[in-house]
């Protein structure tokens, strides 16, 4: 487990990467806080008696996890991000670059296990490690909270709220209904598919209300 004091140096060096510049999706200085999110998710996953018997490093675990997206600093153009424009190679950019961040912090095992870890994290991975984050990244694509990051890029692109509730339901709702299966734990899964419940429930009732249809 990192160190209180670790942990804020760590998450000051992240946020001043991604400060002061807008996301076209989340808004301002979103992946900082998207990062802090995920590093809350692996501190639960890693908390279930499922992981008990594996061998892992929680250090690397949270690290990296803060750090997975650390590649993504190279989109911000005069100040803005669109979050589904060169992001294929974000992983692979921060591979390269993490070590810079953490060098002083972790010992070089680490920083060989982070670096792997952040350079495939959209890809197969090859330890427990790999697995927590990418669960935990991808948890943060379920529920109500990501209906902020809807509305917001909906909003940007001039959509209209039922275009806004058609791409929910013909697009989103089938692509991560289909990503459940990409889960490496029982347990993620299980709090993903509990979060989309609630969101369609959610996206139901503001659709009948916004047709002045009260259920």
């Amino acid at each position: 487990m990192l160190e209180q004091s670790k942990l804020e140096e760590l998450r000051n060096l992240l946020k001043q990467e991604f400060s002061d510049y807008y996301e076209k999706s989340g808004g301002k200085n979103y992946r900082f806080y998207h990062l802090k999110s995920t590093r809350k998710h692996v501190k639960k996953i890693m908390s279930y008696e499922f992981l008990e018997n594996k061998e892992f490093d929680e250090e690397v675990v949270e690290v990296a996890a803060l750090f997975h997206d650390i590649g993504r600093r190279e989109d911000i153009e005069d100040g803005e991000m669109d979050p589904f424009e060169g992001h294929e190679g974000h992983a692979e950019a921060g591979a390269e670059i993490v070590g810079e961040f953490v060098d002083d912090f972790m010992n070089e095992k680490q920083v060989d296990k982070i670096e792997k870890i952040v350079g495939n994290h959209h890809s197969e991975p090859e330890t427990v490690e790999g697995k927590i984050i990418q669960d935990a990244d991808l948890l943060t694509n379920y529920g109500v909270s990501d209906l902020w990051r809807m509305i917001h890029y909906s909003s940007e692109e001039e959509r209209t709220m039922q275009d806004a509730f058609e791409y929910f339901w013909d697009t989103h709702v089938p692509r991560y209904l289909n990503k459940l299966d990409e889960f490496h734990f029982k347990a993620s899964r299980r709090w993903a598919r509990k979060r989309m419940n609630e969101h369609q429930k959610t996206l139901n009732s503001m659709e009948s209300e916004f047709h002045a249809e009260d259920r």
